[in-house]
């Protein structure tokens, strides 16, 4: 068997990715001619058929899938050099560098990561999104977002994108301290009480159902009211009767702390998890991938920390890794 050659490698990466020769070739900027030719001289070097062609497009064989998972962690490899190499070509060059951040992660953990990672790469310009899975995933995507530190679970799984999960953590009802139906302990108790929820609109159906439909209750809709911001909702239910339901290391990290007060209900709520959400088969731009040595530096220390807020945050999740 002669040696595979590189493009070769890339145009059955790029053929399994966008599933037929034509999208292959334009996303790869060369000829559909050309990509054909590759496939044929591919499967004449391996003596065996890779592909199958039909009417919608193409596919792979058994042999096909098989020399694809080597091509993707080759391709994976150049694409990781390339990056290499142009960090060391443009060494003073800024960097862009996009990333969502769930809130309670950006109130406990972030600071640090962020003064670690400056340190290190001065000239990398950050772009900080706060994670709300149903914002941050499509925009993850398409290539605005180069890696999301939010929700692993509580959303369908999608094939292109990798999820890493870090934490596991509960959900609870909140209010100001002092709150009027702070002795309440059932859900029941709390419907004629207005709602402050942080949630982008396309999960509210998810929420409200893991909120109240899961527990027999109806939703008191004309009660629930929307922030698209959680420092805003945060702020609003400190200073108001207004409820909310929020995860347990949001109320042990963020400035609530001491001013919001968890509900003790009869009613539990599903854990979630946080972790690292990433484009399956992209590269991880090197910027991003040192951002996330630091955050797990940042997430072993944290661990063990004497700093208050850390060790509330840290008792309040289990740690994955």
């Amino acid at each position: 068997m002669l040696p595979l050659k590189l493009h070769q490698i890339r145009y059955l990466v790029a053929i399994a990715q966008q599933g037929s020769i034509r999208a292959a070739a334009r996303e790869l900027g060369v000829t559909q001619a050309a990509v054909t030719q590759a496939a044929r001289e591919l499967e004449a070097q391996c003596e065996v058929p890779l592909f199958i062609r039909h009417s919608s497009g193409i596919g792979l064989t058994p042999a096909g899938r098989s020399l694809l998972q080597h091509a993707q962690i080759i391709v994976e490899q150049l694409n990781s050099a390339d990056a290499d190499m142009a960090r060391h070509r443009n060494a003073e060059a800024a960097v862009r560098l996009s990333i969502g951040v769930t809130p309670w992660v950006a109130q406990s953990l972030l600071p640090a990561v962020l003064q670690a990672f400056h340190r290190e790469l001065p000239n990398v310009q950050l772009e900080l999104f706060e994670g709300l899975s149903a914002v941050a995933l499509p925009k993850l995507r398409e290539g605005a977002l180069d890696l999301l530190i939010g929700r692993t679970s509580g959303h369908p799984q999608h094939t292109d994108l990798q999820s890493t999960p870090v934490f596991a953590y509960e959900a609870t009802v909140a209010g100001r301290a002092g709150h009027p139906h702070g002795r309440a302990r059932t859900l029941g108790q709390l419907l004629d009480c207005d709602w402050l929820l942080n949630y982008a609109p396309q999960e509210e159906a998810l929420l409200l159902d893991h909120l109240f439909v899961q527990h027999g209750y109806e939703v008191p809709s004309r009660r629930i009211h929307l922030a698209h911001s959680s420092s805003l909702m945060l702020e609003l239910v400190c200073r108001t009767d207004m409820l909310t339901f929020c995860p347990w290391p949001l109320l042990e990290s963020g400035g609530g702390h001491g001013a919001l007060m968890p509900f003790h209900l009869k009613e539990s709520f599903s854990p979630h998890q946080v972790g690292i959400v990433r484009r399956r088969h992209d590269t991880l731009p090197w910027a991003a991938q040192r951002f996330l040595d630091h955050f797990f530096e940042q997430v072993r220390i944290g661990m063990t920390s004497r700093d208050p807020v850390l060790r509330r945050v840290f008792k309040s999740v289990d740690v994955l890794v």
